[in-house]
């Protein structure tokens, strides 16, 4: 499979240039390719650097003492792989499947995503990717991976007041349908501000709600035809939100909520000092007339996104003890310190 990486030109609202990763279809788009559920995960990979030191990594990452080697980053590739195949398999009931969309956080750059998608089989791959280069200072960025063409994207750069690049948030417009029937999906990926590190994190994740909820009020006005979702690790709880957490949100539906209290999902995605924490969100655009203090909600348009199932990827060998393994680089086992989220939804008017 070769990937081609192109630069492509300045839109308005880019700061800086985006790598988008394209590679060779195996079959031609047509109007019966994509006739089933759309499906979707997002994953914080926690700390996924590649083998080449360019100064920007953690400390246990680099210099002569790091224990980090060419053969533990090809071990992380691996076991990325295997997560997306087991989230892409409960998605679909089907082995060998990848989630239609994955949108994967702490990604060092686009050198991980070409490794990464050297990797897949020619027959089950993801021909599109968008990947921002990172905010000044920054170890990581967050990537869309698509098996959609993706129409349009867009890169939202933040500064705080004391003129620090902020992780930016991306917005890419994906064709779910096909060239002839288009059927379009807006997906807006962020990686907010953690809470450790900083006695401010709490104003600059409120900066960055505000961007996104201006840039969805933004989309409903010129798109209000085109459905979105939200997605991400935004590092605080649906209580901690100032308006985001009136859209529907995916831990809120029935299913899930059921196996929770059965206990075979998890009350959360995130364990942190012996607590689940729900810091990871999908948020998507419902039928529900639920955005009354959105001053578009008059301009909501006819399609919306129908949720048909949602869960915490909550099994070995993610998990031990009933805990995400985290992952070790001394050690070089483990996965994450969060887990994925698994998202099957229909587009309907």
């Amino acid at each position: 499979m070769k990937l081609k990486r192109l630069l492509f030109p300045f839109f308005a609202c880019i700061a800086a240039g985006v790598f988008f990763l394209q590679c060779t279809r195996c079959t031609p788009l047509t109007d019966t390719q994509f006739k089933e559920p759309i499906t979707l995960v997002t994953y914080n990979t926690q700390t996924f650097f590649d083998a080449v030191e360019d100064g920007t990594e953690f400390k246990e990452y680099k210099g002569s003492k790091s224990r980090w080697t060419d053969q533990k980053y090809r071990a992380r590739l691996e076991r990325l792989k295997g997560t997306m195949f087991a989230a892409g398999e409960k998605l679909t009931g089907k082995k060998d499947r990848l989630p239609d969309i994955a949108v994967l956080q702490e990604v060092e750059n686009s050198r991980v995503i070409e490794d990464f998608c050297k990797q897949l089989p020619s027959g089950e791959n993801y021909p599109y990717a968008v990947c921002p280069p990172r905010s000044e200072k920054g170890a990581f960025t967050t990537v869309i991976l698509s098996k959609y063409p993706i129409e349009q994207y867009f890169v939202h750069r933040l500064y705080t007041e004391q003129k620090n690049s902020l992780r930016p948030l991306t917005e890419a417009v994906l064709n779910t349908g096909s060239k002839d029937k288009p059927q379009l999906l807006t997906v807006f990926a962020a990686h907010w501000k953690s809470k450790t590190g900083s006695s401010d994190s709490a104003a600059v994740r409120a900066q960055q709600e505000a961007q996104l909820i201006k840039k969805i009020q933004e989309h409903r006005e010129k798109n209000p035809h085109i459905p979105f979702v939200v997605c991400g690790d935004f590092n605080q709880t649906l209580e901690e939100f100032n308006q985001l957490n009136d859209f529907p949100v995916c831990w809120d539906i029935e299913g899930y909520r059921a196996e929770c209290e059965e206990g075979t999902q998890p009350d959360g995605s995130y364990y942190f000092k012996n607590s689940w924490e729900k810091i990871d969100h999908i948020f998507y655009e419902s039928s529900a007339d639920g955005y009354e203090d959105l001053e578009t909600a008059s301009d909501a348009g006819t399609a919306y996104i129908e949720p048909l199932l949602f869960f915490v990827l909550y099994e070995p060998p993610l998990i031990e003890d009933g805990k995400p393994v985290r992952y070790n680089v001394l050690t070089g086992e483990g996965y994450s310190d969060h887990l994925p989220l698994g998202f099957r939804f229909e587009i309907r008017d």
